[in-house]
């Protein structure tokens, strides 16, 4: 017999390949990403599995995923994932490598391990993929590679045709200690 839950599309509490298919459809995806992310570890390989995903939505969302619950596991695919054919994939994973403020655990990637695509990504023609880039080098600028982030950044603010974006990647530099520079 099956339960009401699933007679109404609703997968089962432990189904996380389920719960990710449902971060497709518009009206379960809140619901589905709240599930994900309060099921923890469990959830995490259906996750990494999401990022293959045909629906670049579902990719995102997984990436968001992963913003909190990252794992050493989970750290190659989000930077696999800096080569998603999908801007915003692409920029949700060089925030979810960059940023410490959002983790729920002790997992932090290693700078080494996006550093230098992050840079690379400063020439991208997508300008939301040049601004992740530029906020993700800001938030790990005084963290180790810092002369390299910043002469980077400072190449932007001064060449990118996006005057916003010229600002942007100025006021990255400018948070950079000169001691660390």
């Amino acid at each position: 017999m099956r339960t009401v839950a699933a007679m109404r599309g609703t997968p089962a509490v432990n189904d996380f390949d389920g719960w990710v298919k449902q971060l497709g459809v518009a009206g379960r995806r809140p619901t589905a990403k709240r599930h994900l992310m309060s099921s923890g570890a469990p959830a995490l390989p259906a996750v990494r599995r999401g990022l293959g995903h045909p629906n670049p939505m579902v990719r995102r969302l997984c990436v968001s995923v992963l913003d909190h619950l990252v794992d050493d596991e989970s750290v190659p695919d989000l930077v696999a994932a800096l080569d998603d054919d999908d801007a915003e994939v692409c920029r949700r994973a060089l925030h979810a490598l960059a940023c410490d403020q959002c983790k729920d655990n002790a997992c932090r990637p290693a700078d080494d391990l996006f550093v230098p695509r992050a840079i690379e990504l400063l020439h991208s023609p997508d300008p939301d993929v040049r601004a992740g880039a530029i906020d993700a080098l800001g938030r790990v600028a005084g963290r180790g590679k810092s002369p390299q982030i910043v002469t980077a950044l400072e190449l932007v603010a001064e060449r990118d045709p996006d005057s916003g974006l010229r600002s942007m990647a100025r006021r990255r530099a400018l948070r950079v200690p000169r001691a660390l520079a």
